[in-house]
Protein backbone atom coordinates (compact mmCIF):
# COMPACT_ATOMS: atom_id res chain seq x y z
CA UNK A 1 0.00 0.00 0.00
CA UNK A 2 1.23 3.23 -0.69
CA UNK A 3 2.18 5.43 2.33
CA UNK A 4 1.69 9.39 2.73
CA UNK A 5 2.56 11.54 5.91
CA UNK A 6 -0.67 13.32 7.82
CA UNK A 7 -0.33 15.62 10.69
CA UNK A 8 0.26 14.32 14.28
CA UNK A 9 -2.63 15.88 15.60
CA UNK A 10 -5.38 14.06 13.53
CA UNK A 11 -3.01 10.87 14.57
CA UNK A 12 -3.25 11.14 17.64
CA UNK A 13 -6.97 11.81 18.17
CA UNK A 14 -7.46 8.92 15.84
CA UNK A 15 -6.00 6.66 17.72
CA UNK A 16 -3.53 3.90 16.40
CA UNK A 17 -5.16 0.55 17.83
CA UNK A 18 -7.41 -1.89 16.44
CA UNK A 19 -9.15 -4.86 17.25
CA UNK A 20 -11.78 -7.04 16.54
CA UNK A 21 -12.80 -9.80 14.34
CA UNK A 22 -15.38 -8.49 10.74
CA UNK A 23 -16.26 -11.26 7.87
CA UNK A 24 -14.04 -11.00 5.26
CA UNK A 25 -16.33 -9.55 2.48
CA UNK A 26 -15.07 -6.49 2.50
CA UNK A 27 -16.09 -2.66 3.25
CA UNK A 28 -17.69 -1.00 0.91
CA UNK A 29 -18.68 2.96 1.17
CA UNK A 30 -20.69 4.99 -0.76
CA UNK A 31 -20.83 8.54 -0.65
CA UNK A 32 -21.90 12.10 -1.57
CA UNK A 33 -20.00 15.41 -0.95
CA UNK A 34 -22.05 18.56 -1.07
CA UNK A 35 -22.17 20.56 -4.03
CA UNK A 36 -18.02 19.39 -4.70
CA UNK A 37 -18.54 18.06 -8.06
CA UNK A 38 -15.39 16.23 -9.07
CA UNK A 39 -11.83 15.66 -7.38
CA UNK A 40 -10.76 12.71 -4.92
CA UNK A 41 -11.70 11.42 -1.96
CA UNK A 42 -8.88 9.41 0.10
CA UNK A 43 -9.22 6.75 2.67
CA UNK A 44 -5.83 6.16 4.98
CA UNK A 45 -4.82 4.35 8.23
CA UNK A 46 -2.38 5.18 10.70
CA UNK A 47 0.57 1.84 11.14
CA UNK A 48 1.95 3.75 13.78
CA UNK A 49 4.43 5.45 12.28
CA UNK A 50 3.17 6.25 8.57
CA UNK A 51 -0.17 6.38 7.18
CA UNK A 52 -1.11 3.43 4.73
CA UNK A 53 -3.83 4.69 1.82
CA UNK A 54 -6.97 2.04 1.91
CA UNK A 55 -8.48 3.72 -1.34
CA UNK A 56 -8.52 6.65 -3.24
CA UNK A 57 -11.76 7.67 -4.89
CA UNK A 58 -12.60 10.05 -7.98
CA UNK A 59 -15.60 12.36 -7.48
CA UNK A 60 -18.33 12.41 -9.79
CA UNK A 61 -21.08 14.81 -10.30
CA UNK A 62 -20.76 15.32 -6.44
CA UNK A 63 -20.56 11.49 -5.24
CA UNK A 64 -18.13 8.47 -4.66
CA UNK A 65 -17.69 4.96 -4.19
CA UNK A 66 -14.55 2.78 -2.22
CA UNK A 67 -14.56 -0.35 -1.23
CA UNK A 68 -11.52 -3.15 0.17
CA UNK A 69 -11.56 -5.14 3.42
CA UNK A 70 -9.77 -4.94 6.73
CA UNK A 71 -8.45 -7.61 9.08
CA UNK A 72 -10.03 -6.30 12.12
CA UNK A 73 -11.75 -3.12 13.44
CA UNK A 74 -9.48 0.45 11.90
CA UNK A 75 -9.59 3.41 12.46
CA UNK A 76 -9.61 5.19 9.05
CA UNK A 77 -9.02 8.98 8.21
CA UNK A 78 -10.99 10.59 5.50
CA UNK A 79 -10.02 13.27 3.29
CA UNK A 80 -10.89 15.42 -0.07
CA UNK A 81 -8.29 16.97 -2.14
CA UNK A 82 -8.43 20.98 -1.73
CA UNK A 83 -10.38 20.32 2.00
CA UNK A 84 -8.31 21.18 5.09
CA UNK A 85 -10.21 18.67 7.52
CA UNK A 86 -10.64 15.14 7.98
CA UNK A 87 -13.15 12.40 9.03
CA UNK A 88 -12.88 9.83 10.86
CA UNK A 89 -14.42 6.28 9.92
CA UNK A 90 -14.16 3.30 12.23
CA UNK A 91 -14.06 0.42 9.72
CA UNK A 92 -15.43 -2.81 9.45
CA UNK A 93 -15.91 -5.33 6.14
CA UNK A 94 -19.47 -3.44 6.31
CA UNK A 95 -21.59 -1.28 4.35
CA UNK A 96 -21.30 2.31 5.12
CA UNK A 97 -23.04 5.62 3.41
CA UNK A 98 -21.40 8.88 3.93
CA UNK A 99 -22.14 12.16 3.83
CA UNK A 100 -19.40 14.38 3.57
CA UNK A 101 -19.72 18.14 4.17
CA UNK A 102 -16.87 20.17 2.88
CA UNK A 103 -17.49 23.01 4.85
CA UNK A 104 -17.29 21.39 8.08
CA UNK A 105 -15.51 17.76 7.48
CA UNK A 106 -14.93 16.74 11.43
CA UNK A 107 -19.20 16.68 11.45
CA UNK A 108 -19.65 14.50 8.36
CA UNK A 109 -22.68 12.25 8.82
CA UNK A 110 -22.16 8.44 8.66
CA UNK A 111 -24.48 5.50 9.04
CA UNK A 112 -24.10 2.07 8.45
CA UNK A 113 -20.91 -0.20 9.99
CA UNK A 114 -20.46 -2.10 13.26
CA UNK A 115 -21.42 -0.75 16.82
CA UNK A 116 -18.27 1.08 17.04
CA UNK A 117 -18.96 3.68 14.37
CA UNK A 118 -22.68 3.74 15.64
CA UNK A 119 -21.55 4.66 18.97
CA UNK A 120 -18.78 7.04 17.46
CA UNK A 121 -21.39 8.74 16.31
CA UNK A 122 -23.05 9.54 19.42
CA UNK A 123 -20.24 10.80 20.87
CA UNK A 124 -19.52 13.31 17.90
CA UNK A 125 -23.42 14.06 18.30
CA UNK A 126 -22.30 16.18 21.50
CA UNK A 127 -20.23 18.19 19.44
CA UNK A 128 -22.73 18.48 16.20
CA UNK A 129 -25.22 20.34 18.86
CA UNK A 130 -22.92 22.06 20.73
CA UNK A 131 -21.57 24.32 17.34
CA UNK A 132 -25.32 24.44 15.95
CA UNK A 133 -26.15 26.42 19.64
CA UNK A 134 -22.82 28.38 19.50
CA UNK A 135 -23.34 29.19 15.74
CA UNK A 136 -27.22 30.51 16.57
CA UNK A 137 -25.08 33.30 18.50
CA UNK A 138 -21.74 33.30 16.77
CA UNK A 139 -22.45 36.51 14.65
CA UNK A 140 -24.03 38.52 17.68
CA UNK A 141 -20.96 37.29 19.71
CA UNK A 142 -18.08 38.72 16.86
CA UNK A 143 -19.93 42.39 17.04
CA UNK A 144 -20.20 42.21 20.76
CA UNK A 145 -16.37 41.29 21.35
CA UNK A 146 -15.14 44.37 19.84
CA UNK A 147 -16.34 45.63 23.19
CA UNK A 148 -15.14 43.27 25.60
CA UNK A 149 -16.26 44.91 28.78
CA UNK A 150 -19.39 45.71 27.70
CA UNK A 151 -22.47 43.82 29.69
CA UNK A 152 -23.74 42.45 26.53
CA UNK A 153 -20.62 40.85 25.23
CA UNK A 154 -20.26 39.43 29.03
CA UNK A 155 -23.80 37.35 28.93
CA UNK A 156 -22.58 36.30 25.26
CA UNK A 157 -19.78 34.67 26.69
CA UNK A 158 -21.42 33.57 29.96
CA UNK A 159 -23.84 31.55 27.74
CA UNK A 160 -21.26 30.58 25.13
CA UNK A 161 -19.26 29.30 28.16
CA UNK A 162 -22.40 27.46 30.08
CA UNK A 163 -22.83 25.81 26.49
CA UNK A 164 -19.33 24.08 26.48
CA UNK A 165 -19.45 23.34 30.02
CA UNK A 166 -22.99 21.34 29.48
CA UNK A 167 -21.15 19.87 26.76
CA UNK A 168 -18.25 18.95 28.76
CA UNK A 169 -20.46 17.22 31.12
CA UNK A 170 -21.93 15.07 28.85
CA UNK A 171 -19.46 13.80 27.23
CA UNK A 172 -18.00 12.85 30.19
CA UNK A 173 -21.43 11.02 30.84
CA UNK A 174 -20.92 9.29 28.08
CA UNK A 175 -17.16 8.12 28.53
CA UNK A 176 -18.38 6.97 32.40
CA UNK A 177 -21.17 4.69 30.76
CA UNK A 178 -19.07 3.58 27.77
CA UNK A 179 -16.10 3.06 29.89
CA UNK A 180 -14.37 -0.17 28.24
CA UNK A 181 -15.42 0.91 24.85
CA UNK A 182 -12.74 2.04 21.46
CA UNK A 183 -13.88 4.99 21.95
CA UNK A 184 -13.43 5.88 25.59
CA UNK A 185 -9.53 4.06 24.55
CA UNK A 186 -9.56 6.46 21.99
CA UNK A 187 -10.70 9.54 24.08
CA UNK A 188 -8.49 8.64 27.10
CA UNK A 189 -5.43 8.47 24.64
CA UNK A 190 -6.19 12.13 23.35
CA UNK A 191 -5.90 12.97 27.23
CA UNK A 192 -3.43 10.72 28.48
CA UNK A 193 -1.06 13.35 28.01
CA UNK A 194 -2.63 15.94 30.01
CA UNK A 195 -4.76 13.96 33.03
CA UNK A 196 -2.76 13.41 36.04
CA UNK A 197 -1.18 10.31 36.58
CA UNK A 198 -4.22 9.17 39.18
CA UNK A 199 -6.89 10.14 36.52
CA UNK A 200 -4.89 8.15 33.98
CA UNK A 201 -4.50 5.18 36.06
CA UNK A 202 -8.55 5.16 37.07
CA UNK A 203 -9.99 5.13 33.87
CA UNK A 204 -7.63 2.84 31.83
CA UNK A 205 -7.99 0.32 34.31
CA UNK A 206 -11.95 0.47 33.76
CA UNK A 207 -10.53 -1.04 29.64
CA UNK A 208 -10.88 -4.25 28.98
CA UNK A 209 -7.53 -6.60 28.98
CA UNK A 210 -7.94 -6.72 25.03
CA UNK A 211 -8.35 -2.70 24.51
CA UNK A 212 -5.09 -2.33 27.05
CA UNK A 213 -3.19 -4.73 24.98
CA UNK A 214 -4.08 -3.38 21.56
CA UNK A 215 -1.49 -0.48 19.98
CA UNK A 216 -3.49 2.46 21.57
CA UNK A 217 -3.61 0.90 24.91
CA UNK A 218 0.17 -0.14 25.12
CA UNK A 219 0.74 3.97 23.98
CA UNK A 220 -1.44 4.69 27.29
CA UNK A 221 0.25 2.20 29.04
CA UNK A 222 3.77 4.00 28.12
CA UNK A 223 2.28 7.29 29.11
CA UNK A 224 1.45 5.79 32.58
CA UNK A 225 5.10 4.92 33.06
CA UNK A 226 6.53 7.83 32.71
CA UNK A 227 4.03 9.69 34.40
CA UNK A 228 5.04 7.39 37.52
CA UNK A 229 8.95 7.62 36.78
CA UNK A 230 8.29 11.45 37.76
CA UNK A 231 5.96 11.36 40.31
CA UNK A 232 6.02 12.66 43.89
CA UNK A 233 9.41 11.13 45.93
CA UNK A 234 11.20 9.95 42.25
CA UNK A 235 14.35 10.94 41.87
CA UNK A 236 14.87 13.87 39.17
CA UNK A 237 16.52 12.29 36.27
CA UNK A 238 20.14 14.35 36.17
CA UNK A 239 20.89 15.76 32.53
CA UNK A 240 23.92 17.95 31.22
CA UNK A 241 23.58 21.45 29.41
CA UNK A 242 25.47 24.65 28.70
CA UNK A 243 25.27 27.94 30.09
CA UNK A 244 24.81 31.21 28.34
CA UNK A 245 29.06 31.45 28.45
CA UNK A 246 29.18 27.81 26.96
CA UNK A 247 30.22 26.09 29.84
CA UNK A 248 29.01 22.89 30.33
CA UNK A 249 27.45 21.57 34.02
CA UNK A 250 24.70 19.05 35.62
CA UNK A 251 22.01 19.23 37.38
CA UNK A 252 23.10 17.53 40.16
CA UNK A 253 25.89 19.77 40.49
CA UNK A 254 23.87 22.23 41.88
CA UNK A 255 23.29 22.10 45.39
CA UNK A 256 20.79 23.52 47.28
CA UNK A 257 17.82 22.82 49.82
CA UNK A 258 15.46 23.36 47.15
CA UNK A 259 15.50 23.49 43.55
CA UNK A 260 13.11 24.63 41.01
CA UNK A 261 13.89 23.83 37.04
CA UNK A 262 12.04 26.48 34.88
CA UNK A 263 11.46 25.09 31.23
CA UNK A 264 10.67 28.18 29.18
CA UNK A 265 11.30 29.78 25.90
CA UNK A 266 12.28 32.96 24.41
CA UNK A 267 9.18 32.82 22.28
CA UNK A 268 7.52 31.58 24.98
CA UNK A 269 4.65 34.61 26.58
CA UNK A 270 3.08 32.85 29.42
CA UNK A 271 6.71 31.80 30.12
CA UNK A 272 7.76 35.07 30.81
CA UNK A 273 4.60 35.99 32.29
CA UNK A 274 5.80 33.86 35.14
CA UNK A 275 9.11 35.86 35.45
CA UNK A 276 7.34 38.31 37.82
CA UNK A 277 6.28 35.71 40.26
CA UNK A 278 8.99 33.67 40.02
CA UNK A 279 11.59 36.88 40.86
CA UNK A 280 9.28 37.41 44.04
CA UNK A 281 9.61 33.58 45.25
CA UNK A 282 13.60 33.73 44.42
CA UNK A 283 13.78 36.82 46.30
CA UNK A 284 12.45 35.60 49.34
CA UNK A 285 13.87 31.61 49.07
CA UNK A 286 16.94 32.04 47.75
CA UNK A 287 18.54 32.99 51.20
CA UNK A 288 17.29 30.26 52.98
CA UNK A 289 18.34 27.59 49.84
CA UNK A 290 16.33 27.97 47.48
CA UNK A 291 17.74 27.99 43.74
CA UNK A 292 16.47 28.26 40.48
CA UNK A 293 17.08 26.52 37.46
CA UNK A 294 15.98 28.00 34.10
CA UNK A 295 16.04 25.56 30.73
CA UNK A 296 15.58 27.38 27.82
CA UNK A 297 13.51 25.53 25.03
CA UNK A 298 15.17 28.00 22.30
CA UNK A 299 17.15 26.42 19.51
CA UNK A 300 18.67 29.87 18.78
CA UNK A 301 21.05 31.18 21.43
CA UNK A 302 21.06 34.82 20.38
CA UNK A 303 17.56 34.67 21.23
CA UNK A 304 17.88 32.78 24.40
CA UNK A 305 20.81 34.89 26.01
CA UNK A 306 18.66 38.34 24.87
CA UNK A 307 15.63 37.15 26.67
CA UNK A 308 17.73 36.57 29.53
CA UNK A 309 18.81 40.06 29.43
CA UNK A 310 15.57 41.53 29.19
CA UNK A 311 13.92 39.56 31.95
CA UNK A 312 16.99 40.30 34.11
CA UNK A 313 16.82 36.89 35.30
CA UNK A 314 19.52 36.19 37.70
CA UNK A 315 19.50 32.68 38.49
CA UNK A 316 20.83 29.69 37.00
CA UNK A 317 20.50 29.54 32.99
CA UNK A 318 20.99 26.28 30.89
CA UNK A 319 20.09 24.96 27.27
CA UNK A 320 20.60 22.09 24.99
CA UNK A 321 19.22 24.03 21.99
CA UNK A 322 17.51 21.30 20.69
CA UNK A 323 14.27 23.51 20.90
CA UNK A 324 10.53 22.77 22.15
CA UNK A 325 9.77 19.19 20.35
CA UNK A 326 9.32 15.76 20.99
CA UNK A 327 12.47 15.13 20.37
CA UNK A 328 14.35 16.66 22.79
CA UNK A 329 16.22 14.93 25.25
CA UNK A 330 14.74 16.71 27.83
CA UNK A 331 11.53 16.83 26.67
CA UNK A 332 12.10 12.80 26.61
CA UNK A 333 13.70 12.61 30.15
CA UNK A 334 10.94 14.90 32.20
CA UNK A 335 7.69 13.67 30.09
CA UNK A 336 6.98 17.34 28.75
CA UNK A 337 4.52 16.70 25.98
CA UNK A 338 1.99 19.70 27.45
CA UNK A 339 3.79 22.87 26.61
CA UNK A 340 5.66 25.27 28.53
CA UNK A 341 6.32 26.85 30.81
CA UNK A 342 7.10 23.41 33.08
CA UNK A 343 8.38 23.91 36.45
CA UNK A 344 9.60 20.89 38.63
CA UNK A 345 10.23 21.65 42.25
CA UNK A 346 12.97 19.13 43.55
CA UNK A 347 14.15 18.28 47.23
CA UNK A 348 18.08 18.53 48.69
CA UNK A 349 17.90 14.97 47.77
CA UNK A 350 16.99 15.58 44.54
CA UNK A 351 13.68 14.14 44.94
CA UNK A 352 10.75 15.02 43.06
CA UNK A 353 8.06 17.54 45.06
CA UNK A 354 5.38 18.26 42.73
CA UNK A 355 5.13 19.72 38.97
CA UNK A 356 3.04 21.77 37.16
CA UNK A 357 2.96 25.41 35.04
CA UNK A 358 2.24 27.54 37.95
CA UNK A 359 4.05 29.29 40.67
CA UNK A 360 1.54 28.95 43.37
CA UNK A 361 1.48 25.13 44.00
CA UNK A 362 5.01 25.45 44.36
CA UNK A 363 5.20 27.97 46.49
CA UNK A 364 2.84 26.21 48.91
CA UNK A 365 5.03 22.94 48.52
CA UNK A 366 8.24 25.40 49.81
CA UNK A 367 6.47 26.98 52.83
CA UNK A 368 5.84 23.85 53.80
CA UNK A 369 9.62 22.38 53.67
CA UNK A 370 11.30 25.56 55.08
CA UNK A 371 8.82 25.81 58.32
CA UNK A 372 9.87 22.27 59.44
Amino acid sequence: MKQRKISSIAIFLIGMGIMGCTSSEGYKIRGTIGDVQEGKVTLVTYNGKMCDTLSVAEIKDGKFEMQGSVPELTVGIMSVEGVFAQTVIYLENKEYEVKLDPGNLGFSEISGGGDTQQLANKYLAIDINLSKAVAQVRDEYMVAIRNPESEHFLQLKGFVDSLRQAADVEKEAFLTQYADSYIALCELANRAERLPLDELKKRFGLLSAELQQNALGKAINEQIRKKEALAAGRVAPDFTVQNAEGKSFTFYSIKAKMKIIDFWASWCAPCRALTPQLKKLYEEFHDRGLEIVGISMDDDKEKWVKAIEEENLVWIQGSNLEGFKRENSLCQLYNITNGIPHLVLIDENNRIVTAGAKVEPLRNEIMKIFQK
